[in-house]
């Protein structure tokens, strides 16, 4: 009998353990507390200056010079941004009494539905437009297929690659050697499907993303275990449509940012599980992550700084070894993909720019917008002879300059940063359609693709854009100050939103570009579900009170009258 207690004792510990969650712990730790905590406030001060600024201005790009990228600030009408607003509002309140309904779907069938959904609408896109590689994507493109046939003269100086002419000879990897990661993919991929065009990638990208959504809606789940903020997770990422008209681009966002997400999955359960068997397909997937898209470093760095406070938190020293291999296989193993390209090209790649000449061309002023694409990192590296050390000589007396003028005039260097961050995050397509609508198409444009480029399809999409955008950018900032105030922040809720900080700070700092932040917008759904989750079914218990409050005053002056 006693033995049948003691089992049943135990299994109901393991049980309440399993159940554990961050709606039923709150941090115990100081080093956490005191850490997320102060992340809630950056990420609160920066995403909530980009929610108010979103009703009072759009960033959309010049139709004059609509193919230099040259980016203007509208006004909005803010009345009127506030209006549909609270229409919207109102519009949930009035469908929370279908909440019964709703309360019978099965989720998994959901998550299914929004996985193919994300892949039909994926597919269709990119076989309307059929776009081909150009710019950077075209000499990765020319790369990959030629090394897929064992040809590597794309890899050797003067080998006539897009806008050679501009790079004195030199080869274009001599400059972006990291570019090599997702050449090493791409390869891969058309020695299996044929090096006829990047449809292949494409279609890869396609999918990527479909699973990537599928992987934040179980990140939804993970993290607040309620079954209606996973339902709002999956209705908020069916209608991202963003990063679905960006899987025509033949790069690394889309396959980097669904690696990281399905990396970050994990990484949560390994949080939550303590079982060491989740951290080998974080760390595997984080690093195909920074091998296709080397600027996921931004991920690398969330996943350290929380590993770190996992390990004093949970007396895990382990988390310390978990982290350190990440580093070592995301830095070391896009190093060894570069060095297998030179013995098997039979050359030897420069240095190439790095991050300080990276830094200075983002301090920048451009035709674009501010810290958008200039000619400077490049400039920088050719002024110092295509040697590394003298050509960040070159940046860093760039970047001292820089500064001074700054430091002389505040006004004008809070103006910069402010249009260069906006620029950037307010621009809301994120030029996900803009990105093959400028390029060649390897057939006829389907009626669809002239409608969305040219047509009333575009123009909702636009209004759909901007809307949207404003709406996830509030929910988002009042999520991460509801995780404060409910003491709900903690190393898993704040994992996603701190690398959301990374591309915000990184971005703010070096090159920019809306297109880069296309791929961290499905991040903000889990929050912003779980904000707009509390407003329709908060208690209210002030407003309640205070109504009450009114009505009775007004009770008692009717009695009073009479």
């Amino acid at each position: 009998m006693s033995k049948q207690k003691t089992s049943k004792s135990k299994n109901k510990s393991a049980s309440e353990k399993k159940a554990e969650t961050v709606s039923t712990i709150r941090s115990q730790n100081r080093l956490e507390f005191i850490v997320v905590n102060i992340l809630c406030l950056l990420i609160f001060l920066a995403f909530g200056y980009i929610a108010i600024m979103s009703f009072f201005q759009t960033c959309v790009f010049d139709k004059a010079q609509f193919v230099s990228e040259v980016v203007i600030f509208q006004a909005d009408n803010v009345i009127l941004n506030l209006f549909f607003t609270a229409v919207f509002v109102a519009l949930l309140f009035w469908l929370r009494r279908f909440y019964d309904f709703f309360a019978k779907i099965d989720l998994r069938i959901m998550e299914i539905a929004l996985g193919g959904w994300a892949a039909l609408l994926g597919i269709i896109w990119i076989y309307s437009v059929t776009s081909i590689p150009a710019a950077d994507s075209a000499n990765l493109f020319e790369a990959a297929t030629g090394a897929a046939k064992d040809d590597f003269s794309k890899f050797l100086d003067n080998s006539g690659f897009y806008f050679s002419e501009y790079y004195n000879g030199h080869n274009y990897f001599n400059f972006f050697p990291f570019q090599l990661g997702f050449v090493f993919f791409s390869e891969i991929i058309y020695r299996i499907c044929g090096t006829d065009s990047s449809m292949p990638v494409q279609v890869v990208n396609v999918f990527a993303l479909a699973s990537a959504y599928v992987a934040m809606a179980r990140i939804s789940k993970l993290l607040f275990k309620r079954k209606s903020i996973e339902f709002i997770t999956i209705l908020l990422l069916a209608v991202c449509f963003q990063p679905i008209f960006l899987c025509t681009f033949a790069y690394g966002n889309i396959t980097g940012m669904a690696s990281a997400v399905w990396a970050s999955l994990f990484l949560i359960k390994y949080f939550q599980t303590n079982r060491y068997v989740w951290i080998i397909p974080a760390g595997c997937l984080l690093t195909l992550s920074v091998i296709v898209k080397y600027n996921n470093l931004i991920y690398l760095v969330a996943f350290a700084a929380m590993l770190l406070i996992h390990s004093v938190k949970e007396k895990k020293w382990q988390s310390i070894a978990f982290a350190a291999a990440m580093v070592v296989a995301c830095v070391g193993i896009p190093q060894l993909i570069i060095m297998s390209y030179e013995a098997r090209a039979n050359t030897k790649f420069e240095g190439g720019v790095t991050q300080t000449m990276y830094l200075d061309l983002g301090l920048q002023e451009s035709y674009m917008a501010p810290g958008w694409y200039t000619k400077t990192a490049v400039e920088d590296y050719m002024k110092g002879g295509y040697d590394k050390e003298r050509g960040n000589a070159v940046a860093s007396q760039r970047i001292s300059n820089r500064l001074d003028e700054f430091s002389e005039d505040m006004g004008y260097a809070f103006d910069f940063f402010s249009k260069k961050a906006l620029s950037q995050w307010n621009e809301p397509s994120y030029e996900s359609i803009w990105v093959s609508q400028v390029k060649q198409h390897s057939s006829e444009l389907s009626g669809l693709a002239k409608d969305i480029y040219d047509g009333s399809t575009g123009q909702f999409f636009a209004l759909h854009f901007n809307f949207y955008m404003q709406i996830v950018f509030v929910l988002f900032a009042l999520g991460i100050y509801m995780l404060f105030i409910f003491r709900k922040s903690n190393i898993e809720t704040l994992l996603l939103p701190l690398v959301l900080l990374g591309a915000f700070g990184y971005h703010l700092l070096f090159e920019a570009k809306s297109q880069y932040a296309t791929v961290y917008i499905p991040l903000l759904i889990p929050t912003a579900a779980y904000a707009m989750n509390n407003v329709l079914f908060g208690k209210y218990q002030l407003v309640k009170k205070a109504v009450g409050i009114v009505n009775k005053r007004v009770s008692e002056k009717q009695e009073t009258n009479q």
